[in-house]
């Protein structure tokens, strides 16, 4: 008699303990995903770059530990994990160590390339995981694809854009390259519109495995055609397309902070871009699809002015009786290692009250952010 009032007690706190639980995972990501949001506003400016970095570790910090509490491990399976982060962990903690800054670009198209990598795999395990006796939704299809899809793009672009940035000796031409990229673009729209109408999941995952094939060469093809002094803007579209890889993943595996953070990144990166091409003289357009042209340009009268030689002295002089001074940096002062010299600069320069400031190009360092950083 009094069993079964206790049962139902039981099962109450059962229930309440799972949305306890439930909210407590909610709220990780949604605290991983305004530190990422945070993280990538701070690298904006120079005076809150190092803030930005460090809310960018806590996010996705934050991230890795909610997921993995989420998944209820079991034993087996949780050491794996936790071997698998700390094998991953070391490895990136030793690169970055040996890195250096003028390494930067290179570095994070190869991260990128892990990304797409990740992410193809994640969406065909995803799929391939379903039980064949029920039909997979029409969502996780689309998703399982586009994940497919742009993470292979992702993949192979970022190796290329890596080879390029560090001057690695190495050409391989796809066979017609300069024909495949919209037939291959077409038959993926087609084979996208197969897989969401079919719900054989053999058919399903032949349609996943083209998806990858083909997206390995696009990366690659269409990469490849850019040239190695357009490479930055090259890797704010590879930055983008990984965002939006994670984006995918976030509506497969029903996730909000990959949804958040993959769309964070896939916009911001597009966004860059633009900025980027137009400072360039570019058309985002041609980048996207890997045929650049030369932007047009405005004719300008000429006009001749007289040059004015100086020294290192007179240069003091103009600086110690200036009011305003504006700091245009670049990539010579990311090799050269002056960064150290303008931050005394600057301080004795403030420390007489006048007023410093750094005027950035988009393109400057080679990839967006990266100034900032330095100058941090």
């Amino acid at each position: 008699m009094y069993g079964i009032p206790a049962a139902l007690s039981l099962a109450a706190i059962g229930a309440a303990y799972s949305t306890g639980a439930l909210s407590v995972y909610q709220m990780g990501y949604l605290a991983a995903s305004l530190c990422c949001i945070g993280g990538i506003t701070g690298l904006a400016s120079q005076s809150t770059a190092r803030v930005g970095n460090a809310l960018g570790l806590i996010g996705i910090s934050t991230g890795v530990v909610t997921a993995l509490a989420s998944l209820n491990f079991g034993g087996p399976l949780l050491t794996q994990a936790l071997a698998l982060l700390t094998f991953g962990g070391a490895a990136g903690l030793v690169l970055g160590k040996r890195v250096a800054v003028t390494e930067l670009p290179q570095t994070v198209a190869a991260f990128h390339a892990l990304v797409g990598l990740a992410a193809v795999a994640t969406s065909l395990g995803s799929y391939w995981g379903h039980d064949p006796a029920h039909t997979v939704e029409t969502l996780h299809k689309i998703a399982a694809y586009l994940g497919t899809l742009i993470g292979g793009i992702t993949f192979t672009g970022s190796i290329a854009a890596f080879i390029k940035l560090a001057a690695i000796k190495f050409t391989f031409e796809l066979p017609m390259k300069q024909y495949l990229n919209k037939p291959l673009g077409i038959l993926n729209a087609l084979a996208l519109a197969a897989i969401i109408s079919s719900d054989s999941t053999s058919l399903g995952s032949a349609l996943l495995v083209y998806s990858a094939l083909s997206s390995f060469a696009l990366g690659w093809n269409i990469t490849n055609s850019i040239g190695a002094a357009d490479m930055p803007v090259a890797i704010t579209v590879l930055n983008s397309y990984s965002g939006w890889a994670l984006c995918a993943e976030g509506f497969m595996l029903a996730n909000p902070m990959l949804t958040i953070v993959g769309s964070l990144i896939g916009s911001s990166g597009a966004i860059l871009s633009y900025i980027m091409c137009k400072a360039m003289n570019r058309s985002l357009e041609n980048v996207i699809f890997g045929s650049w042209t030369t932007g047009a340009v405005k004719a300008k009268t000429a006009e001749h002015r007289e040059h004015i030689e100086t020294n290192p002295e007179q240069v003091a002089e103009l600086l110690i009786n200036s009011k305003n001074v504006v700091i245009v940096p670049g990539y010579g002062m990311a090799v050269a290692q002056a960064q150290y010299a303008i931050a005394e600069l600057t301080k004795n320069l403030i420390e007489q009250g006048i007023k410093v400031r750094f005027a950035i190009h988009p393109v400057a360092g080679r990839m967006p952010g990266q100034m900032n950083v330095l100058l941090a």
